[in-house]
């Protein structure tokens, strides 16, 4: 059976445009997009980052990703790995979140110093992979490990989880979001469309039967986002409308998130996992 995250009703009552709310969401994605005037200001064009440009160039992009952070936070805490961390985003709004109560560690195919930027404001101790799902970290290292929109890329899921696994404190917290939902519309639209899609998608049983797999027991699941974000491939006036339309779809998405069965075609998934042992 589906469960709402522990967190749930208190991310909806983020939601609501409250003045602090505003504020902080504010204040937020104006840190966020600084650090990206810094990393492009930088000489040399890192591969990736015409969709990073793409995304740091929307405000209700970025509201998505807070919104993600929204879901994951209440299980963010002590040593944490954010698995295919890239530029680290998640980290830096952790890091603006819950200040020096947390030690961020990350772990990506990037060259270090590529997203410098990033991962100084972070203060993120990362780490290059150089295995396609081998960890150079030790046995139960880490409280919490995160993975956003990673390991539906990852050339070996099942040996990446195993792993994951291995790394994890007993006790210790998977968080998997972000995962291409395989009912999603959104993904059914792009393809019929010839637009970029996941190659691999999931549904909540093909997540939790790869996690029970490696040893994980799952704890909560949660579909979500109804409505487009990323607009990829959209010319910019219509990129431009839907931005200033943001506070009605994102309206739009709350009501559509609650309405079973509208919500099974949602966009994305989540599954909260623990290592028993």
């Amino acid at each position: 059976m589906t469960t709402l995250l522990p967190s749930d009703d208190r991310s909806r009552r983020r939601h609501r445009p409250d003045r602090a709310h505003s504020a902080n969401r504010y204040q937020e994605i104006h840190v966020l997009k600084g650090l990206w005037n810094q990393h492009a200001a930088r000489p040399g064009t890192p591969e990736g980052d015409e969709y990073l440009r793409a995304h740091f160039g929307m405000d209700i992009t970025l509201e998505r990703h807070l919104r993600v952070i929204d879901m994951m936070a209440a299980h963010v805490r002590g040593r944490v790995l954010e698995w295919g961390c890239r530029h680290g985003l998640d980290s830096c709004i952790y890091r603006m979140r819950r200040g020096d109560s947390v030690e961020l560690h990350g772990c990506d195919v990037c060259e270090p110093g590529e997203y410098s930027a990033f991962h100084q404001f972070s203060g993120l101790r990362y780490r290059q992979l150089n295995h396609p799902f081998r960890l150079d970290f030790e046995d139960a290292t880490f409280d919490v490990v995160t993975s956003n929109g990673v390991l539906e890329h990852v050339p070996e899921p099942v040996g990446s989880v195993h792993e994951i696994h291995r790394v994890l404190r007993p006790g210790g917290v998977f968080v998997v979001t972000s995962l291409p939902n395989r009912y999603s519309y959104t993904e059914a639209l792009q393809r019929w469309r010839g637009a970029t899609a996941h190659d691999r998608l999931y549904s909540l049983g093909s997540t939790r039967d790869l996690l029970r797999s490696a040893g994980f027991r799952v704890v909560s699941t949660r579909r979500f986002f109804m409505v487009p974000t990323m607009l990829n491939g959209f010319p910019e006036p219509i990129r431009r409308a839907y931005q200033r339309a943001g506070g009605l779809v994102w309206k739009a998405n709350d009501l559509l998130e609650r309405a079973w069965p509208f919500n099974v075609l949602a966009s994305n998934l989540m599954v909260v996992a623990t290592k028993t042992k």
